[in-house]
Order: structure tokens, then sequence, then C-alpha cells
């Protein structure tokens, strides 16, 4: 059931369900550990969602790219990006329903999947962890609505209750144009009774389990429809990619667990603005180890650098 979340910037959330007055926040985790997937409304403000969508402009004028591949390596060198992920209501949201994370948090991944109107591509059916380096699989993923996302133009959709199988094997599919170009499910395998459209309005989150089997239409109609994923996880899971750009967003890394970036610097002549970047370098989170990446001042090279990385990534993913 949709869940109308009403969250600080710290302590504990505060779930409100629909047609009941109050309930505590196991209501949600109790949702979201029975189907795999829950809903939580209004979670960011309407300032913030406008200035993604801000973002999503600036960041495809930028890169070359088809629009459902603004993909992690460009937060490498976007702080915007990393105050979004940063943000504490989304960390919050994640704590208060999957039983690994407390207060400590690290990010695996984050991706906008912008599916332009009429030509936004579809995502076969799939379970995330399949595709993910991590051990153990304790990683929670936020879909975080930029625009409606509905079934017109090809929101997310949820296997309820899949999250129970077992991790499925990945396989290559181009039968369709898609965004992954691989799948774990075919659609002959689909419990069609199951399948449930997760329709958010600008600032909604859906939050889904490595397992649940999940996917998404091409977008048929005139409206764009874009979401931004972020991905959890705990400083106590092991990523085995060496080259994946983690990020500590909260608390302490465990030591000997994974090697972490800086968060990037605000560059007034090269990034977007947003509300609080006067302050962003003075708070953002450092990693000694790191900030020779950050002393560089050959933007342009930075940025091809950037470029060559996402083509390689769809280049993997078979585009």
């Amino acid at each position: 059931f949709p869940v109308r979340q009403l969250l600080g910037r710290s302590g504990s959330p505060l779930q409100l369900l629909r047609g009941v007055s109050s309930t505590s926040s196991s209501a949600l985790k109790q949702h979201f550990d029975e189907h795999g997937y829950a809903i939580a409304r209004q979670v960011l403000d309407a300032d913030l969602v406008g200035e993604m969508n801000d973002h999503v402009e600036f960041i495809a004028q930028k890169y070359n790219v088809p629009r459902e591949h603004l993909h992690h390596p460009i937060m490498r060198n976007d702080p915007f990006w990393v105050r979004v992920v940063s943000d504490e209501r989304l960390l919050n949201l994640a704590c208060s329903l999957v039983d690994f994370l407390h207060h400590d948090v690290a990010l695996f991944s984050s991706h906008y999947f912008c599916k332009m109107p009429r030509e936004g591509m579809a995502v076969l059916w799939h379970q995330d962890g399949s595709y993910w380096p991590l051990q153990p699989m304790n990683v929670v993923t936020l879909w975080i609505a930029v625009d409606r996302s509905d079934s017109e133009n090809g929101c997310l959709q949820v296997v309820k209750g899949s999250h129970k199988e077992r991790l499925h094997t990945l396989k290559t599919d181009t039968s369709v144009a898609n965004v992954l170009g691989s799948a774990t499910h075919q659609d002959s395998e689909i419990d069609k009774s199951k399948v449930v459209d997760l329709v958010l309005e600008p600032g909604d989150v859906s939050i889904h389990s490595p397992n649940v089997i999940h996917g998404s239409q091409a977008n048929t109609s005139d409206r764009r429809r874009t979401g931004l994923t972020v991905r959890y996880i705990s400083p106590k899971t092991l990523c085995t990619d060496p080259n994946q750009p983690l990020l500590m967003l909260r608390g302490e890394a465990v030591a000997g667990v994974n090697s972490y970036r800086s968060w990037p610097k605000f560059r007034p002549e090269v990034d977007m603005p947003f509300q609080g970047c006067e302050q962003w370098n003075s708070r953002r989170r450092v990693v000694p180890e790191d900030e020779a990446y950050f002393d560089r001042t050959d933007y342009p090279q930075m940025e091809k650098e950037i470029f060559q990385e996402l083509k390689d990534m769809m280049k993997r993913l078979g585009q």
C-alpha cells in the first residue's frame, strides 16, 4: 500500500498510512518485508526536485549520450548529485526499512533513468542483485521520482513478493531495444497477477529489494519520465570491484572493507549552482588519498575521461 512519508532531516521517521490517523515506522517496513517494495510519498520537497530537474538537463547537455544512460561516473565530479544522495531524508528512510543499515551508510551507485517522450527504452525483467559485486548482498535501492511516473510513460513495475526468490542468472537479451541489454527473467515467466505499477509523483520515492523482479515498459507517451536511483549499502558490505566509485555518506568506514572517494568539490565556473553550494566545500567529506584528483584544474580533460567511462559502461550494456 502507498504510504505518506513525513521525514525530517534528522531523528526517526514517522509514517502516516492513508486512511489511518497514525502508525509507527514498522508499518512501512512490514510492507517492504512482505512484498519486497514500498512507496513513500513526498519525501523530497518541490525546490529540491526542481533542482534535480535542472540537473538532468545540465548533465544531458554536458554528455552526449542517450538520456537513459546518465550513470554514476558523472557523479565523480558532480557535487549536486552527491548533495542529493546524501540527503538526510533519504538516509533516514533507507535506515528505517532494512536491518543492515543503522546510522552509517555508504553509496554503492546511482543512476538517472530518463525516458524521453516516444523514445524512452524499456528495462527488461531483472533482479538488481544479479548485476552487483557485493558480499553479502546487503543493498537497498531508492527510486526518486523527478517527473510523474505512471503506466503511460513507462513507470517502474515490480513483481510483488518476488524478493523471496534466489538471484537468477543474468542473460544477454537484445531481442528488443532496452536500457540494460540483459534480463534475468522472460516475460513468459512472470505471474502477471502479481505485477504492480509504481505510480509516483515528483518527490515520491519507491524502495525495493535487490532480489525483487522488476522492469519497465518503453515510454510511448508525450511526457518525459525521469527518476534517480540510489543504492545504499552498509560499510560492512564488501564491494569486490575495486573500480566502483563508492562514497561514505554518513558515519564511519569499516577498516579493511572498501576504499572510498572524496565528495566532489563545487567549482563555481564549472558546476551547476544549487541551494547551499556556497557552503558545500566546507562540509564535503574528504578522503586524503583521493584529494589529488580534485586538485586538478584541467577540467576539459577531466570531462573527457568521465565521458569515456560513460561510453565504456554503455558498451558493457550492449549499447
